[in-house]
């Protein structure tokens, strides 16, 4: 009885340890995350795409699109959702659906932000399940269901990731997305360069021009108007 117990509590234990680890391992807790993208893009909208991502715990996501005729915002507070065409707003919704809703989630498990949480489960996974270049990795349950994966390099970083994402028009469907080419940047380390698909087909290949970690400036104000957003880089950075 003494030994199942044992095993009981080393396998609640194993989820927090790893999450320990790869914090540790990134440098600390990143709760706000700004990166600004340069992609490839394979889906939906083929082409080289310049974008804007930012996140902030528990699930807040901005997006911003740059294109030749000025920048498209889509912004979720955690609660509303709205788009902006440069400064002027287009539309708000406060569907609990919203696809940016998605994202926000899919940053607070990769990020490990929701692996804090009590509410959240996470269990070891199998070696099976891990694939190429992944040596150990834990199964993620939102509480309501919503289901990840994440996978850890041998130095306790996370290099994999799948669950599900909603990128209109595409249709919803499980992301994955590899990470490397990490870098030490306003004292952690984290992925310059990131290659999704979406239901098994090739989605978009990201490399980062500019990342900002836990930047000063940015709260909730920050995803509820596009001027709100705090500098990390800047547009003409692109080459």
């Amino acid at each position: 009885m003494l030994s199942f117990a044992l095993c009981v509590v080393l396998a609640a234990c194993a989820p927090r340890d790893l999450r320990a680890r790869a914090e540790r391992a990134q440098g600390g807790a990143v709760t706000g995350l700004i990166r600004m993208v340069d992609a490839q893009v394979h889906a939906g909208f083929p082409g080289r795409w310049r974008w804007r991502n930012a996140y902030q715990a528990p699930e807040r996501y901005a997006w911003t699109i740059q294109r030749l005729e000025g920048q498209d915002h889509y912004l979720f507070d955690g609660e509303t959702a709205r788009a902006f065409a440069g400064d002027v707003a287009v539309s708000a919704t406060r569907e609990q659906a919203a696809p940016l809703r998605s994202h926000a989630r899919f940053y607070s498990v990769v990020l490990l932000n929701a692996l804090a949480r009590p509410d959240v489960q996470a269990t070891p996974l199998a070696a099976a399940a891990l694939p190429p270049g992944v040596v150990a990795g834990l199964a993620v349950v939102l509480p309501d269901g919503a289901r990840y994966r994440l996978g850890f390099d041998a130095r306790d970083r996370v290099v994999w990731a799948t669950g599900p994402l909603e990128l209109p028009p595409l249709p919803p469907a499980e992301a994955s997305v590899r990470f490397d080419d990490f870098r030490e940047t306003g004292g952690v380390e984290l992925p310059f360069h990131a290659v999704w698909e979406l239901g098994g087909q090739p989605l978009a290949d990201e490399k980062v021009v500019a990342m900002c970690p836990n930047p000063p400036g940015l709260d909730v104000e920050s995803f509820r108007t596009p001027r709100a957003m705090p500098p990390c880089g800047a547009w003409a950075d692109y080459r």
